[in-house]
């Protein structure tokens, strides 16, 4: 995996289940089988939920970890229960976090509801062309990176910029949200992963049983400089009676925050 591939990561784990850990939900609401998505050796029920913005839209799902560094699967975070709401083993399904399913592997126990928390704010690596989630969003936009000697001899410092954009539903919400981000990186750092198993979420939405917390053998952490927030005006939105009908919705309440990552490199 390419360096700058595993820094983007490990801001994205930071952001989701650390900066943004005060931002997660939780709900109890029934389970439905899934014919159309069952085999003989694997039986789905999804979450029915009306919550909006959905809990298994693009850059949210349930919480998979129960804090934010842990390595291994959450134990409280999502339980399941049968028809009499006593808690069924864990050890009789597996969790898809991102679509919001429960997969049991017989017909033997029937479950009937699902306690689960997730989270509010759907965390994208880039603006999606499609399926553009409902808000609030943050989108983490890696800019540009340059290198740079930082002693004699052998050694760099790898500087990044990078960008929050925020999107919100009203301006108490995108405020809260852009100080809670502004604190998170405000002479912060965050660990510098390697991700040498997949990440934390395997590719079908699955805890990654593989994973593992390591972090780059002679390299610092990802420090954050010149950190900088601000409201995003728009120009429809400085016009006196303004019509806000003509604004889309993911784009009336915007705001940003700008700042370097960068890391140290020993011996290369």
């Amino acid at each position: 995996m390419k360096r700058i591939k595993s820094e983007d990561l490990s801001l994205h784990h930071y952001v989701k289940n650390y900066i943004l850990r005060d931002f997660v939900e939780a709900e109890t609401v029934p389970l439905q089988y899934k014919p159309e998505e069952s085999s003989t050796t694997s039986y789905v029920y999804g979450a029915v939920s009306s919550t909006i913005p959905s809990p298994a839209s693009r850059g949210r799902g349930w919480c998979y970890l129960d804090n934010a560094f842990d390595t291994t699967e959450q134990q409280n975070s999502v339980i399941v229960y049968d028809a009499y709401n006593a808690v069924i083993s864990g050890s009789n399904y597996i969790i898809d976090y991102i679509d919001g399913r429960v997969i049991f592997g017989n017909q033997s126990i029937i479950p009937a509801s699902v306690y689960y928390k997730w989270h509010y704010i759907a965390v994208v690596d880039e603006w999606p062309i499609t399926e553009i989630p409902d808000p609030p969003v943050v989108a983490i936009d890696i800019a540009s990176f340059s290198k740079e000697g930082f002693q004699l001899g052998g050694g760099k410092r790898v500087p990044r910029m990078v960008y929050f954009h925020i999107f919100a539903n009203d301006s108490a919400e995108r405020d809260d949200i852009t100080e809670t981000l502004y604190d998170g990186v405000y002479l912060k750092c965050c660990p510098n992963q390697e991700f040498n198993n997949g990440t934390v979420i395997d590719w079908n939405g699955t805890f990654n049983i593989d994973y593992t917390y390591t972090t780059y053998s002679g390299s610092s952490e990802l420090k954050f400089d010149n950190v900088v927030a601000r409201s995003i005006v728009l120009p429809l939105l400085a016009i006196p009676d303004r019509d806000l009908s003509q604004l889309s919705d993911v784009n009336k309440y915007r705001s940003r925050v700008n700042f370097e990552m960068a890391h140290w490199d020993e011996g290369f």
